[in-house]
């Protein structure tokens, strides 16, 4: 199976970057922007298209390949904000993320307010019912 990462850049020179573990994650938090009257398309956005598991010993870890090329092809960004799930894995991700990057860059962790990742937030917030008929 192949996964492929993808990117949304701004629309002008940002230095702010957003990343998600999933497209459907990337294009609810621009939804849940446009629903608070802000233009989600200001800042650069990158989707990993699925979360890593990073070694048992986080500084021996390297973040995300895809991150890491962004990082490169896009060497202004300085700031990173981490929009990862609401699980185990996403928050060990998150703090492997913020542990290998916090030197050179400024890192926020910004997780949704409620459900496990940001489509089930922007379901939420729009009181779409879950398959199952329960709301996290």
């Amino acid at each position: 199976m192949l996964v492929v990462s993808f990117s949304i850049p701004a629309r002008q020179e940002s230095r702010r970057l957003h990343l998600f573990e999933s497209a459907i994650d990337l294009f609810s938090y621009g939804t849940l922007e446009l629903l608070s009257g802000r233009d989600w398309r200001q800042e650069n956005c990158l989707s990993l298209a699925g979360i890593y598991k990073p070694k048992e010993i986080i500084e021996e870890s390297t973040p995300p390949a895809a991150l890491m090329q962004y990082l490169q092809d896009f060497p202004q960004i300085n700031e990173i904000a981490l929009h990862l799930d609401n699980d185990t894995a996403g928050r060990l991700a998150a703090k492997t993320i913020k542990t290998l990057l916090s030197r050179s860059h400024t890192i926020s962790d910004e997780p949704p307010k409620r459900g496990k990742d940001y489509n089930d937030y922007l379901k939420i917030v729009l009181e779409i019912r879950q398959p199952n008929g329960i709301e996290r």
